[in-house]
């Protein structure tokens, strides 16, 4: 995924997010866009920090808060699959 195009994908989910009434850019929605780039999590996290669209030392958050596990992604994705 270019950019370009990962920085609509954040603006549509956080637009999203805003709606819903969230407060914070969650582990889902970081997951829901690395499938869509196909990179993983934290690699997508550190990219959206580099490019100014998550708070300086997000990346650094999430490391700190025990990253994005495997059991994250899988029950991000299986929700993501029922809720469809």
């Amino acid at each position: 995924m270019d950019d370009a195009t990962l920085r609509a994908a954040v603006k549509a989910h956080m637009d999203d997010a805003r709606a819903k009434g969230e407060t914070v850019f969650s582990r889902r929605r970081v997951i829901a866009i690395s499938d869509m780039a196909g990179e993983k999590p934290m690699r997508t996290v550190w990219r959206m920090e580099k490019l100014g669209l998550l708070k300086r030392g997000a990346y650094a958050w999430f490391k700190a808060n025990g990253g994005i596990t495997r059991d994250h992604v899988d029950e991000a994705r299986v929700d993501r699959h029922a809720d469809a």
